[in-house]
């Protein structure tokens, strides 16, 4: 004679539902937060290469570089000795130092273009005199001419920190 149990099979079979139940939720949990995760990320990635973000970055580095930037002046006439000392020694790139951020490298091209031409010893005469006609505490600005053209000038303004810099 066989023997049928039926509280064996109740009890076998009633739990394993709500089981997979459970697991069927977390699943879908699982899949419902690497959807949101990944339009997150999506988001995210679209906003790090949009224009918007990339030029927002290059202000506040540039920010940051101006910020750091201490070489210059209490006044106009000490930044422009400064830069000077810096050309009679031909250290053309502590000379730049002493120009805002931007026009750098184009001073620092110009001042060794003047010492290949050979006309330094003019440039510092034509500067240093030019500090002594000029009054403290005031914009200043200077013209360069070659043959009667005017090619460059070179201007001082006070920074936010009220540091005097050079504007190439």
């Amino acid at each position: 004679m066989e023997t049928i149990n039926f509280g064996e099979e109740q009890n076998n079979s009633a739990p394993e539902a709500p089981n997979n139940r459970k697991k069927k939720l977390i699943w879908a949990g699982i899949i419902l937060a690497v959807l949101i995760l990944s339009v997150i990320g999506w988001q995210y990635w679209q906003y790090t290469h949009s224009t918007y973000y990339q030029q927002m970055k290059a202000v506040k580095e540039l920010e940051k570089l101006y910020a750091d930037d201490t070489m210059g002046g209490k006044t106009p006439e000490e930044t422009l000795a400064l830069f000077l000392d810096a050309v009679k020694k031909e250290d053309f790139e502590l000379a730049s130092q002493y120009a805002i951020y931007d026009g750098r490298e184009d001073l620092k091209k110009w001042l060794i273009s003047i010492k290949e031409k050979g006309q330094i010893t003019e440039f510092i005469i034509a500067y240093s005199q030019a500090i002594k006609e000029k009054g403290a505490g005031t914009d200043i600005q200077f013209s360069v001419y070659e043959d009667g053209k005017e090619i460059s000038n070179i201007g001082l303004s006070k920074d936010l920190k009220g540091i005097w810099k050079i504007i190439f």
